[in-house]
């Protein structure tokens, strides 16, 4: 069970950073699919990461750019995709916090009856089913954080593939290109502020998840 307690803790720390992960380039994730056992999540729905593809338009000679950082940072999307994660990781976390305080207690009083010697057979075989359940449960909040992961990297792509589709929508020939630029990945050593779109990209892109998120609301 420690070992289990333990194992729960390491992949909740993990979560943390992945959580807090900021989407540094616009390309789709590629991310490796692991064989789950039957208590994993057999229904998880891969995210649709097809983007609508670009028309050739005649060519206009302008280039601007998007500052991912500001985007990630702002983005309503992504701000409640952190909240959604961060409340279902406190609640898994205070499971975790439960359950190890339930198995220490049930451990203590299992050797205080052995080592007393006056229990009958039948009770300690029942105080260790008791703390073979713990254990198993704990198991399954490995496997809840596990899904958490999933679903996190789920709609990690799904955003990716939000910002592509919009704008290509969005863009309807103004610009040839439009890079994109991070402080953390400066693959872009410098750029003129007045090709900087990423203001009205944040903006627009925002007004139209609200309106998906209306939709789906419904």
């Amino acid at each position: 069970m420690n070992k289990a307690i333990i194992g729960v803790n390491v992949v909740l720390v993990a979560a943390v950073g992945f959580l807090f992960y900021k989407v540094n380039n616009l390309t789709d994730p590629t991310s490796e699919k692991k064989e789950n056992t039957e208590e994993i999540k057999t229904d998880t729905k891969t995210a649709d990461t097809k983007t609508v593809a670009p028309v050739g338009n005649t060519p206009t000679g302008k280039i601007a750019f998007v500052n991912i950082d500001i985007l990630n940072d702002k983005s309503l999307e992504v701000i409640d995709l952190i909240a959604e994660s961060k409340r279902k990781k406190a609640s898994i976390e205070a499971s975790v916090e439960s359950l190890s305080m339930q198995y220490q207690k049930k451990v203590e009083e299992f050797q205080m009856s052995q080592k007393a010697g006056i229990a009958p057979q039948s009770e300690l075989e029942a105080k260790a089913r008791e703390i073979q359940a713990i254990e198993k449960e704990a198991q399954n909040k490995q496997i809840q954080m596990d899904n958490l992961s999933i679903d996190i990297g789920e709609k990690n792509a799904s955003f990716q593939k939000n910002v592509k589709d919009f704008l290509v929508k969005w863009n309807d020939g103004r610009y040839d290109y439009i890079l994109s630029y991070s402080d953390a990945v400066p693959t872009m050593l410098l750029g003129n502020a007045t090709l900087d779109i990423t203001d009205q990209i944040v903006t627009q892109f925002n007004d139209e998840y609200k309106q998906r998120k209306g939709k789906k609301n419904k």
